[in-house]
This record gives C-alpha cells, sequence and structure tokens, in this order.
C-alpha cells in the first residue's frame, strides 16, 4: 500500500507512506539433534564418554512445513524540493523505514534458537541535485 500527496504553492513538499505486508517464510521444522562421533581419529581407543560430538540436525520429513510469523513494516518520508534553475533542483528527503519498529523474524539459529530479525528503525537524510 502506498501513499503520496504533494503540497505546499507550488507544490515543493511531499509526503509518502509505504506499508508492505508479506506471507510467513516457510522453514523447515528441527525434530531433534544427535551427537555423531568421529572413530576414526583414535580408532577403538574412542571414549565417547569423554569426547565432544559433533552436532547432528534431525529434521521433520516435510521440508518448508513451518511458517514463521508474517511480515510487515511502514516507511515513510518527506520530501523538500528546492527549485535552483528551469534544469536544476536540489531535494532534501528525511524517510524512516520501520517507523514502527517491528521485529520481523529473517530466521532461527537452530542450534541456540536464537531469533535473528530484519531491519529495525532506519532513519535516513538525503540530499539530491537534479539537472
Amino acid at each position: 500500500l502506498l501513499a503520496t500527496k504533494t503540497f505546499g504553492e507550488n507544490d515543493e513538499w511531499e509526503a509518502s507512506f509505504r506499508w508492505n505486508f508479506g506471507s510467513p517464510f516457510p522453514f523447515t521444522q528441527t525434530q531433534g539433534f544427535y551427537g555423531t562421533i568421529d572413530f576414526l581419529t583414535e580408532g577403538l581407543d574412542t571414549d565417547p564418554t569423554t569426547v565432544n560430538p559433533d552436532l547432528g540436525i534431525l529434521y521433520a520429513s516435510e521440508r518448508n512445513g513451518g511458517r514463521l510469523s508474517p511480515y510487515h513494516r511502514m516507511d515513510v518520508s518527506l520530501t523538500r524540493i528546492f527549485t535552483l534553475s528551469k534544469y536544476s533542483s536540489l531535494e532534501i528527503v528525511a524517510s524512516s523505514t520501520n517507523v514502527y519498529n517491528r521485529q520481523n523474524i529473517f530466521y532461527i539459529d537452530r542450534t541456540t534458537t536464537e531469533k535473528v530479525y530484519q531491519l529495525p528503525i532506519l532513519p535516513s537524510l538525503t540530499v539530491r541535485f537534479k539537472f
């Protein structure tokens, strides 16, 4: 959803907002973990009670059978246009991405279950010279 409004005596101001919504990202669910011990290094002398096994992941049988939460964010901007001549202008843009700071999940680390999020609130200031 996108909306833009120009205003001012000569339409030198422009305000806009954009709302993005996305269906949840698919992912393959984790059923559990198992340890794998390398007996090749020390052979039969390997002590499984003291060695740290490598971590194996047991996945669900259905690939991409799970879904993360829905994605949405709102971006806003305010632009001021300064006309310098017939062929040139200067624009100053103040904008912000994800203005309500929604924590959209990018992925979840399988071994720590830590959630990794996408963009936080991200303000910016831009100056454009057009000629």
